[in-house]
């Protein structure tokens, strides 16, 4: 057999195939009614899912953030983290479905680090309406500041330390600087104390210039404490909830349900097709 001869046999199988389907148009159209009614029967039953949107920014201290975001994202995925989360907001629904998985891990938390100069991180929690869906969204920002304040807190304390030792060194110096100045003015000037006078100047001079180092030091560190160079953890905008649901996809089982209605109604007039012919083979070999 030819290559033109197998054309022609695949030619007449899919012609035979598509008088089939024609003729058995009934089952096709039954098979589509089904999966619409099933995936209208799936939008009825499956429960709302609404979700709610945060952008936070990691907090930082003396323009460095107080962790990556990388680890940041890392952290709130831990089964640790959120169910610290589920039981500041006394959330027994969200702990009994943590108690199910074996990691502790569910989808009502998820994360993403948004690229850029600063670190910005999406946070997307789920809920049953949207108040819990916000509400698990305040609480995973009340959560992730609490950690984050309790990581800045040894930076802020060394900062404000260092400032108050500066602040004191300043105020030594000042008082230094006016003893001088006041030893300077009563001071004769004579021959024989000309060096001291000397001297009591070249140490004003010195006491003036380290005075001045004190405060640029003092206004560095007061600058490294005040914002945006150090701020805590928060989230950029208000927290976003759409009116719609997530879950469930309307348009999404629709298509699905009709899809797979038409692929059982096709697969059934196969089915039915294949059954028959086996049917009337055994017939004519038992008459046979």
């Amino acid at each position: 057999m030819n290559e033109n001869e197998l054309w022609q046999d695949d030619a007449i199988n899919l012609f035979d195939l598509w008088v089939k389907l024609r003729n058995g148009w009934k089952a096709v159209v039954i098979g589509l009614v089904l999966g619409i009614a099933g995936a209208l029967a799936g939008i009825a039953l499956i429960p709302p899912t609404y979700e709610a949107i945060a952008v936070i920014q990691v907090g930082r201290v003396s323009s460095q953030p107080v962790e990556p975001s990388v680890q940041t994202v890392a952290r709130m995925k831990t089964p640790a983290f959120q169910r610290r989360v589920a039981e500041a907001m006394n959330d027994q629904e969200w702990l009994q479905n943590m108690a199910r998985f074996a990691t502790g891990i569910t989808k009502t938390l998820s994360f993403q680090v948004i690229d850029g100069s600063v670190p910005l991180i999406e946070v997307r929690a789920e809920g049953e309406n949207p108040e819990i869906a916000q509400r698990r969204t305040e609480a995973t920002i009340a959560e992730l500041v609490k950690a984050h304040d309790e990581l800045a807190q040894p930076a802020l304390t060394r900062l404000r330390s260092d400032l108050e030792i500066q602040r004191e060194k300043l105020a030594s110096a000042e008082r230094d600087l006016v003893a001088l100045a006041k030893s300077v003015e009563t001071t004769v000037v004579k021959d024989e104390r000309f060096t001291q006078i000397a001297l009591m100047t070249s140490l004003r001079t010195q006491k003036e210039a380290e005075t001045f180092a004190q405060r640029q030091t003092i206004s560095a560190l007061e600058t490294a404490l005040s914002a945006p160079a150090t701020q805590p953890t928060r989230p950029i905008e208000r927290i976003f909830v759409p009116e719609k649901p997530i879950s469930p996809k309307k348009a999404l089982l629709l298509i699905l349900g009709s899809m797979g209605g038409l692929l059982i109604g096709i697969l059934w007039i196969i089915f039915t097709d294949s059954w028959q012919r086996a049917r009337r083979k055994r017939q004519e070999s038992a008459l046979t």
